[in-house]
């Protein structure tokens, strides 16, 4: 008989993703459409890059939303593992809607709304705990021998070795999160100041940098001990990075571009649309490493996306770089328009694209 934690939380899941949706609806309703009625409009001219840009953002929130829900329906030998990250970007999917939430659900100002204000930070406490859930569960839980010290590890380590290794029992971050919890909540009170403010403290900075120093060190403690079976599952991990990499290389290429050669800024928010895509590519990569178990290798995926990767930063470098020239000095005289060197750059590139891929694969590490 299916226990009641689990229950739990797949319900909690499916409800942080459908308020997560309903949100975003409602935000871009009140900004834009005015036509469904789910809040009052808050604007009537708000530009149509903003709408983009938010649009985009709806988008990644509902990527999570549908991932979550994906995950939690998944059964199998990691399915406690899939159930803590579908708990994480369910959490995530939930405070990307702040907006959207707040203009829907708020209540009238008294003890009531300050609950509501308070309870976005008991969201983002359950989402680490789901994240440290994941990364500890994830592929296999390690077995007790895989957990001690190495001869080798200094004995000043040892008590935060000792901490590492009691985070990773199931109950331990759930156990942590709560007491963490209700410490900032009581401090905020006893400050005078509202529950929100816990959200705000640096003490709430120190606690999200532990945890991400928590998670990364169970992944790290996983690739080391993993089997064979194993890799694949892990390597979706550097596929969701290198996407994520990808869309920074390519915004800093893109920054450089625009600075050298001056070109208009576009009328669309081209810099977070494309950190948004690469989110998406991240979050779809980071729910593969449960769900998928096809014919792709994810080795020669990450191989694939940091060769192409290379080379387009490269030829964003490269236009930046023949545009400046090409603009300056003896050349200036013939007064040549703003994008030859641009097309020249990419005429450059796109011939010798197998070329650079070829190398640059030679360059890279084998599995």
């Amino acid at each position: 008989m299916t226990s009641v934690a689990p229950t739990v939380v797949r319900l909690s899941i499916v409800l942080l993703a459908i308020a997560g949706t309903v949100g975003h609806v409602a935000y871009l309703d009140a900004l834009w459409w005015h036509s469904l009625g789910l809040a009052s409009t808050v604007a009537r001219n708000v530009s149509p890059a903003t709408i983009m840009l938010l649009t985009a953002h709806a988008i990644v929130s509902l990527v999570c939303a549908v991932l979550s829900v994906a995950l939690v329906l998944h059964e199998g030998v990691r399915q406690e593992a899939a159930r803590s990250l579908g708990l994480a970007l369910g959490a995530w999917s939930y405070l990307m809607a702040y907006s959207g939430v707040t203009i829907l659900f708020r209540p009238d100002p008294g003890m009531v709304r300050e609950l509501f204000e308070g309870h976005f930070l008991l969201v983002e406490a359950v989402g680490l705990v789901g994240l440290l859930g994941f990364t500890a569960l994830f592929p296999r839980s390690l077995g007790p021998e895989e957990l001690e010290p190495t001869p080798t590890l200094p004995r000043i380590l040892l008590p935060f070795h000792t901490v590492t290794v009691f985070m990773r029992r199931p109950v331990a971050a759930w156990f942590v999160g709560a007491a963490v919890l209700v410490a900032l909540w009581g401090m905020a009170f006893v400050s005078g100041g509202d529950l929100s403010d816990a959200g705000l403290s640096p003490i709430t900075d120190v606690v999200r940098f532990c945890a991400a120093g928590l998670a990364v060190m169970n992944i790290r403690r996983a690739w080391d001990s993993a089997t064979e079976g194993d890799r694949d599952a892990l390597t979706w991990l550097l596929v969701s990075l290198s996407v994520l990499l990808c869309s920074l290389s390519l915004l800093i290429g893109g920054n450089v571009l625009v600075a050298v050669t001056g070109f208009p800024e576009p009328n669309v928010a081209w810099r977070p649309i494309l950190l948004d895509v690469g989110m998406i590519g991240f979050l779809v990569a980071l729910a593969m490493s449960i769900l998928y178990r096809g014919p792709i290798d994810p080795w020669q995926a990450t191989r694939r996306i940091a060769s192409a990767t290379a080379v387009m930063t490269a030829g964003l470098f490269l236009a930046a770089g023949l545009e400046g020239f090409l603009a300056g000095g003896i050349l200036a005289t013939y007064s040549l328009r703003a994008g030859v060197g641009t097309a020249i750059s990419f005429a450059i590139i796109l011939a010798t694209y197998r070329s650079l891929i070829r190398f640059i694969d030679r360059t890279l590490p084998a599995s």
